[in-house]
């Protein structure tokens, strides 16, 4: 009789164990299976976790997807969160579908990398032709308080490193000290990244024109202050109007420095900067993948090598 008790413990112990979200998650692998929600995090868990043997590293957006003011889960995303333990998100808003995320698996672990951290007031968007100031306000702030882009400033992604690195150790304690000490060598790298920008010269207060609302942080890097900003999208488009007034104003603050990314705010970017005899700087925000796999140190490396070539080469 004492056997069959014995017996019934182990095998009510398997059932029970085999019922518990890590188990069921992992697959029987023993990892743990972390997500990010879109590629600028990938890159950040990718540095945190370096090393790491017990952890599965997967980003649930496509890696073209960019920004995801507007996503939508898609079913295979659906199933990837399914399965997860952990969710980094850059958060500050940024990530609209948490709520239907949190309310389909409210066990599901969230880490959001934006806590304690100061984001940027969001940049004066110009006002579209036909918008009412209702809608206006709507797009502009993408429904939430402030610029949630904070993965383009080093410093700030430096702490959005620790606090993945902190979120980890705790679930795996095991590689708790990897975690820390990967976090803390890119903390040294990223300062290093904002004492080089700081040395190409630009004298502080230059004047700038941001076509993609992250790089407000770029600007910051450099110490320019930002006169306007014009985020084009496939939905709404800059009137004439608002090019015209635009360009006026590039040309009354002898702006030298149109940041833009190679999407839709590109040609807007081109024409306002060809009426006052500039060129753009072409940045990377490092929301999509790069195919030859560069980090994030070294693609922001090439961000701050595009502006000091223009600085001191381009800008008239």
């Amino acid at each position: 009789m004492k056997n069959k008790l014995i017996l019934f413990l182990l095998m009510l112990t398997m059932v029970v164990s085999g019922c518990s979200r890590n188990n069921d998650t992992t697959e029987g692998t023993g990892k743990l299976r972390v997500v990010t929600s879109f590629y600028p995090m990938y890159l950040l868990a990718q540095v945190v976790t370096e090393g790491a043997a017990e952890l599965e590293l997967m980003n649930m957006a496509q890696p073209q997807t960019g920004c995801l003011h507007d996503y939508e889960l898609t079913i295979s995303d659906m199933k990837l969160l399914e399965r997860a333990d952990v969710l980094i998100i850059n958060g500050g808003g940024m990530e609209s579908f948490l709520e239907q995320a949190l309310e389909r698996y409210p066990e599901l672990v969230i880490v959001d990398t934006s806590r304690g951290i100061e984001l940027l007031e969001e940049e004066e968007h110009h006002h579209h032709e036909g918008e009412t100031a209702e809608e206006h306000a709507a797009h502009a702030g993408h429904d939430h308080e402030g610029n949630p882009h904070i993965w383009l400033s080093p410093e700030r992604a430096a702490h959005q490193a620790e606090a993945i690195a902190a979120a980890l150790g705790e679930l795996d304690q095991a590689d708790a000290e990897l975690f820390a000490a990967n976090a803390e060598a890119f903390h040294e790298a990223a300062h290093e990244l904002q004492e080089e920008a700081h040395t190409v010269g630009i004298p502080e207060g230059e004047y700038a024109a941001v076509f993609h609302e992250g790089f407000a942080y770029f600007a910051e890097l450099f110490h320019m202050e930002n006169v306007f900003g014009i985020f084009a999208d496939e939905y709404q488009m800059p009137s004439a109007k608002e090019l015209t007034e635009a360009t006026d104003e590039a040309r009354g603050h002898g702006i030298r420095f149109f940041l833009t990314a190679a999407d839709n705010g590109r040609i807007y970017a081109e024409t306002i900067a060809a009426e006052v005899d500039e060129e753009i700087v072409l940045l990377d925000p490092l929301t999509t993948a790069d195919e030859n796999g560069l980090s994030y140190l070294e693609r922001m490396e090439k961000n701050i090598e595009a502006v000091e070539k223009h600085w001191k080469e381009g800008a008239k």
